[in-house]
């Protein structure tokens, strides 16, 4: 990213970043870190350590990366919500409702809420007709 820009890097930015070949390395090891996730039993304390620790050596190896010499603190910042962005979505199935008993839970919750909706309004909740609106209700 330019030193000069005034604009913050956004995620297609970092994606853009990556797609050069000379970011091969970190591209590497990104894909290596998501791979392993399915090698062993979900286990969200473990699976939230190892996610955390990836990204504390991602972070430093951002930093020394050719493609991220001169970059801000707030470029390094942004690329690393970029990357945790990126990780997060090829782990979701894993690290959101990954047990059967979360699932049904949710499960359980989307049909209450569901209930609710057929009756329950904003003009019951007090809410001022300003901020009401009807399309977020269905």
């Amino acid at each position: 990213m330019d030193a000069n820009s005034s604009q913050p890097l956004t995620f297609y930015d970092f994606l853009d970043r990556m797609r050069n070949p000379a970011s091969l390395d970190l591209v590497r090891a990104i894909k290596s870190f998501i791979v392993s996730f399915s090698f062993y039993a979900a286990n969200p304390e473990n699976d939230s350590k190892k996610l955390q620790d990836f990204l504390v050596t991602m972070e430093d190896a951002i930093r020394d990366h050719s493609l991220w010499v001169g970059a801000t603190e707030e470029e390094i910042d942004s690329a690393m919500e970029g990357l945790e962005k990126y990780v997060m979505t090829k782990l979701f199935s894993r690290t959101f409702a990954s047990s059967p008993e979360d699932t049904k839970i949710d499960q359980e919750i989307s049909e209450k809420i569901s209930l609710l909706q057929n009756f329950l309004r904003p003009e019951h909740l007090d809410i001022p007709a300003v901020l009401r609106n009807e399309a977020s209700w269905l």
